[in-house]
């Protein structure tokens, strides 16, 4: 006759190995979700960015300065913030996002550094960093649907943690 009341030995190794059978079927999903929902979040955060700019555009007939919208600065960003130019009837976003998901910085660039063209043109785009390199050319694929330094999305091949930048609009027409 049995006098304990807890469980043997061989029954507690046999839940556990249940509960590591089931960890080890759930885990590399929950893995791919989480990397999914980054991905989602940096594409729809860049899609805010680019309406916010095209609105301000279409409203002021110019474009935000170079840097005036970044994580160090987020209320004086023009997107947000009235910056007093003549046709400015904006918020044209919420709040400029504090960091991507992967922990980086956004900085929205208005510049001639031919990121995405051949020749000096005016480019705005904006600029993650910190992006994880397998999720750039995921990021690369969902959203231009191109090769790495084509399309509006360019970034360089690199492992590790990199910056990528998303185009807006460019003077070339």
């Amino acid at each position: 006759m049995r006098k304990g009341t807890g469980f043997t030995l061989i029954e507690l190794i046999v839940v556990i190995a249940i509960i590591a059978i089931l960890a080890a079927i759930v885990a590399p999903n929950a893995f791919k979700a989480i990397e999914k929902a980054r991905i989602s979040g940096i594409e729809g955060d860049y899609r805010n960015m680019k309406t916010g700019a095209m609105s301000y555009y279409s409203d002021t007939g110019l474009w935000p300065a170079d840097n005036s919208c970044n994580n160090t600065t987020p209320a004086n960003c023009p997107l947000v913030a009235n910056d007093s130019r003549p046709g400015w009837s904006g918020p044209y976003m919420e709040k400029w996002p504090s960091r991507n998901p992967w922990g980086g910085n956004y900085i929205y660039r208005a510049d001639t550094a031919q990121t995405f063209t051949a020749t000096a043109v005016n480019e705005r785009y904006v600029t993650a960093t910190q992006v994880a390199s397998s999720s750039a050319a995921k990021l690369d694929t969902n959203i231009d649907d191109g090769a790495n330094g084509t399309g509006t999305l360019r970034y360089t091949n690199a492992a590790g943690a990199l910056p990528i930048n998303m185009e807006i609009s460019d003077d070339t027409y």
